[in-house]
C-alpha cells in the first residue's frame, strides 16, 4: 500500500533528499535546509508514520521505507537525487541506492 509522504522543500538545482532517524521528522533538519536550499532543490521528507506521514498499513521496514521513497521519486518525476540521511534515513538511503542505483 503506497502512501504520501509529507515534505517541505525549498530552494532550487539539483534534488537534495533529507531523511532522518527513527522517532525525528523533517524538522530535524531545519538548519541543513536553510543552508542546501542555497544550492540545491531540497526536499525533506517525513518517512511512514512519522511527523504529518500516516502510518498505512505496511509493515515498518527499512525495505518498505525505501520502495516509499521510490514512490516519492516517481510521484514527484524525480529521476536522480542526492541522498542525505542519518540513523534509520541513512540505512534507507542505502537500501535505496542498492536497489535504484540509477536514481543516486
Amino acid at each position: 500500500m503506497s502512501i504520501k509522504n509529507y515534505y517541505k522543500e525549498a530552494g532550487e538545482g539539483f534534488p537534495l533528499i533529507l531523511l532522518h532517524g527513527n522517532g525525528e521528522n523533517h524538522e530535524y533538519f531545519i538548519h541543513q535546509i536553510a543552508r542546501f536550499s542555497k544550492t540545491h532543490r531540497v526536499l525533506a521528507l517525513d518517512t511512514r508514520g512519522h511527523g504529518k506521514t500516516p502510518r498505512g498499513h505496511a509493515p515498518f521496514t527499512i525495505a518498505q521505507f525505501a520502495e516509499d521513497l521510490k514512490l516519492f521519486f516517481d510521484e514527484h518525476k524525480i529521476q536522480q537525487a542526492d541522498i542525505l540521511g542519518f540513523s534509520d534515513g541513512g540505512n534507507i538511503a542505502m537500501v535505496f541506492a542498492m536497489k535504484y542505483p540509477e536514481c543516486v
